[in-house]
C-alpha cells in the first residue's frame, strides 16, 4: 500500500496555469496562503507585502534565481513579459505537488511589489505548509511583510 501511494503521488499532476491576482477567489479549504501588496488583491490576504526599491525586471530575476534553488521546486511557466511565474514544489515524503503563482507588480519605475499564492493541489488541509512557504520565500527574497488587517 505504501509503495503504491508513493508511486501514485509522484505521478500526481499540478495546476500550472497563470492566475489573475486581482480576480482571485480562494478555495474554502484551509490549504492555501496569499500575500499581496496593499490594495492589489481582492481576496482576503494572509500577509501584506511591502514594496521594494528594485525595478520589476530586477525583482523578477531575483525571484527566478533564488527560488530555482529551493528543494524539490521547478519553474514550470514564465509569462512573456517575464513578470509572472508558476512554480511547483513537491512534498518531501510523498511528492505531492503544490502550485505557487508569483506576480511581480510594477509600481513605479524604481519600485516593485510581489504577490504570491501557494496552494495544495490535493487534500483538504496542509498543516500550515503553504503559509510557511510563502513566509519563507518572501524572507529569502528580502521582501518585508506585515500581518493582514
Amino acid at each position: 500500500m505504501f509503495c503504491c501511494l508513493c508511486l501514485l503521488a509522484a505521478g500526481c499532476s499540478a495546476d500550472t496555469a497563470f492566475i489573475q491576482f486581482a480576480a482571485l477567489v480562494r478555495a474554502d479549504s484551509p490549504n492555501d496562503a496569499l500575500a499581496c501588496p496593499a490594495g492589489t488583491c481582492t481576496a482576503k490576504v494572509d500577509l501584506v507585502t511591502e514594496l521594494v526599491a528594485l525595478t520589476p525586471r530586477d525583482l523578477a530575476e531575483r525571484v527566478v534565481g533564488v527560488l530555482r534553488a529551493e528543494p524539490r521546486t521547478e519553474l514550470v511557466a514564465r509569462s512573456d513579459d517575464g513578470l509572472r511565474f508558476v512554480f511547483v514544489q513537491r512534498s518531501l515524503l510523498f511528492r505531492f505537488p503544490d502550485t505557487v503563482n508569483i506576480a511581480v507588480l510594477p509600481i513605479d519605475g524604481d519600485k516593485a511589489g510581489i504577490a504570491i499564492y501557494s496552494r495544495s493541489n490535493y487534500g483538504y488541509g496542509d498543516f500550515g505548509v503553504n503559509r510557511a512557504r510563502v513566509e519563507g520565500w518572501l524572507a529569502i527574497l528580502g521582501i518585508p511583510t506585515r500581518p493582514a488587517p
